[in-house]
């Protein structure tokens, strides 16, 4: 039985997983999931028995929402703290203007 270790999908998976950057984990995990896909798509075309490989792609799927999901999270938390210095900002100049306001 052919292994489906070098299969494209694999590798793409394995970049997503080891991806420690936030911007390229999002194309990355997109890529192995359409990768996924066509494999799935290939697969039924092809005869014999492919239960291993099978049970590698949902778990595969498994992973990479896993992934998604903390995505999310970090996006969220980004925004968080970008919202919050923002915030800051406005605080650090409220005086400044609540000054020129009080001089009119």
């Amino acid at each position: 039985m052919p292994s489906y270790d070098q299969e494209t999908w694999v590798q793409l998976l394995k970049s997503a997983l080891l991806e420690l950057e936030h911007s390229p984990m999002t194309g990355r995990i997109a890529d192995a999931r359409e990768e996924i896909v066509k494999r799935v798509a290939a697969l039924r075309d092809i005869p014999g028995i492919h239960d291993e490989e099978r049970q590698a792609i949902e778990d595969a799927l498994s992973s990479l929402r896993s992934l998604e999901r903390l995505e999310v999270k970090y996006q969220a938390e980004e925004q968080r703290k970008k919202a919050e210095a923002a915030l800051e900002k406005l605080r650090a100049i409220a005086p400044k203007i609540e000054g020129r306001e009080d001089s009119k």
